[in-house]
């Protein structure tokens, strides 16, 4: 059956209005939502702290692998939760323009398949930590403009024709959000002039325009404590105002990296959502053990952890299901060994704004 010809204008202003209202935000592809669709997302990529010249300052075999094994997923795109590289610390004298150069090649079979790369930064992309951490010994102390340094080398290495550059003013092409078929994804900054923060005014505006089902968010520190110090949690208040924001725009996940192992963790926010915290620090860094135990023990609840495996996170959507996939291998094994090691779906609570 037809529909009048002043049905379809009132349709076409709708449409109009729908995009004028949504122009905030950086779109790269809107379809209809019941189209399966994928991305992933990888972290702490970086060498080893070995002091060793000339180093390249990325896990080469197995960023390579984990490129490899991407690109043959070919999905939609891929988010990067910072530490590329060594950057600042025990870099072997390999300076930050190269070390990025150095990864890009590694990620060449994604890049040479088209696949859009989203990264943003980490603490070695940044410079030493001066809040929840002891004083760095004077001999490990870089240059003071190590961190102006370190943030020219990344936004030029990755500053490309898709890149959004519509974040707070000082973070354009580090903090950003774009549109993707159903879903509005933010990637944060956590570093600069707020270090364990997020610029939650930004944030809570990004938020307030979804007009998609889902809501993806990622950074570089976890929001809850494992086992390093530096992360979110030291700021608390601003923390929980955050997660409080995520969970009342309908989103069910964060996604960041640091602590150099694999952890899935719900934490409900204020309002009784359930949103995960996922922990996917294992795409090339040293693996790290952890005792298993949250400081904030009470609130959360571990779902799942482990330290063995290098890998990264196939994120399916399909309509309002959303299912996240841990693909991995042993950290002694061998890289074409590939298997999902854990796996969660969930529905979307479909929230609008």
């Amino acid at each position: 059956m037809g529909i009048s010809t002043k049905a379809a204008m009132a349709f076409g202003l709708v449409g109009i209005a729908a995009v004028l209202l949504g122009g905030c935000v950086h779109r790269i592809d809107t379809t209809q939502d019941s189209v399966q669709w994928k991305f992933v997302f990888v972290s702490d990529t970086q060498g080893d702290n070995r002091e060793q010249v000339g180093k390249s300052c990325i896990g080469d075999a197995i960023v390579r692998a984990i490129a490899e094994d991407i690109a043959k997923e070919n999905p939609d795109f891929v988010l990067v939760g910072g530490d590329l590289v060594n950057g600042w610390f025990r870099n072997g004298h390999t300076d930050y323009a190269t070390q990025f150069a150095n990864w890009k090649a590694a990620m060449e079979p994604v890049y040479r398949a088209g696949i859009r790369v989203f990264p943003v930064r980490g603490n070695h992309e940044d410079g030493p930590e001066r809040l929840a951490l002891p004083p760095l010994p004077a001999h490990h102390e870089p240059p003071s403009d190590t961190p102006m340094l370190l943030k020219r080398a990344f936004c030029e290495a990755f500053s490309e024709p898709y890149t959004p550059r519509n974040g707070p003013k000082g973070e354009e092409g580090i903090t950003y959000s774009f549109s993707h078929r159903n879903a509005l994804i933010i990637g944060l900054d956590e570093y600069g002039v707020h270090q364990h923060k997020v610029d939650q005014n930004w944030l809570d505006r990004e938020l307030a325009q979804k007009n998609v089902p889902h809501v993806f968010v990622y950074g570089h520190e976890p929001a809850f404590e494992t086992r390093n110090r530096d992360n979110l949690a030291f700021f608390a208040n601003d923390r929980d105002t955050f997660w409080d924001s995520i969970g009342k725009a309908g989103g069910r996940v964060y996604f960041c990296g640091h602590d150099h192992f694999y952890n899935r963790a719900v934490i409900p926010d204020s309002g009784g959502n359930p949103i995960r915290q996922i922990i996917a620090s294992t795409g090339g860094g040293r693996l790290l053990l952890w005792s298993g135990e949250y400081p904030e023990g009470a609130r959360v609840k571990g779902e799942y952890s482990d330290s063995d495996h290098y890998g990264y996170l196939l994120v399916t959507v399909e309509g309002l299901k959303v299912t996240v996939a841990w693909k991995g291998f042993p950290k002694e094994g061998v890289p074409a060994a590939w298997r999902v090691l854990d796996s969660f779906s969930y529905m979307s609570p479909e929230t609008q704004n």
